[in-house]
């Protein structure tokens, strides 16, 4: 009797027609018993994942609106001190062609003190200091190579240093020939990031 049960059942197999059926995995199993807590865990993590995604590219705006307005800062910190510069070399220009170098010395003197300006020199053509705001550097040659390249220049120039220093470069010139070159160094107040990041 035994074998003859047994024996539908090992046809069966012979011929292939056994299904076999696999068990759930234990997460789907968990699914099927839980449906409501699956979907409320789902749609937590939907909504983390949009305030987090919302959250980098909101840091990434602000990031784009800051380095535009630091570029922005900068350019108008430039015009604005080629735009004060100009009066300054007139002034010293007046001054050197009245061979009154005491004026020109106090007028530096007195506008280094202002905020945010660093130096002031009046260099030769011959790239010595005839005057400065710092004693020591009188009648010593320009060290730094970039400004030496631009004391020949005839036209204002503006060089953005290391730390955020603007150093401003422009000729004195006479009747018919260049008498020296203004350098003023200025350091503008920093543009602080991290209030507006925050």
């Amino acid at each position: 009797m035994s074998n003859k049960e047994e024996s539908p059942a090992m046809d069966r197999k012979a011929n292939g027609t056994t299904s076999d059926v696999k068990k759930p995995s234990a997460f789907s199993r968990f699914v099927k018993k839980h449906p409501v807590v699956v979907a409320i865990l789902c749609g937590l993590l939907a909504v983390v994942a949009v305030y987090f995604w919302k959250e980098v590219e909101g840091n990434m705006k602000r990031k784009a609106v800051v380095e535009a307005a630091t570029i922005q800062l900068q350019d108008t910190n430039k015009s604005m001190l080629k735009l004060f510069c100009k009066p300054l070399v007139w002034n010293v220009r007046s001054e050197m062609l009245r061979g009154n170098m005491e004026q020109v010395n106090l007028l530096i003197s007195d506008l280094v003190k202002e905020n945010h300006f660093q130096f002031i020199y009046l260099v030769d053509l011959n790239g010595k200091v005839m005057l400065s705001t710092n004693k020591k550097m009188e009648g010593q040659p320009i060290e730094n190579e970039n400004l030496r390249n631009t004391l020949s220049s005839d036209s204002t120039l503006v060089i953005q240093e290391e730390g955020n220093q603007i150093v401003l470069v422009s000729p004195v010139m006479g009747y018919d020939k260049k008498l020296a070159t203004l350098v003023v160094g200025y350091l503008p107040e920093s543009f602080n990031t991290d209030t507006i990041l925050k």
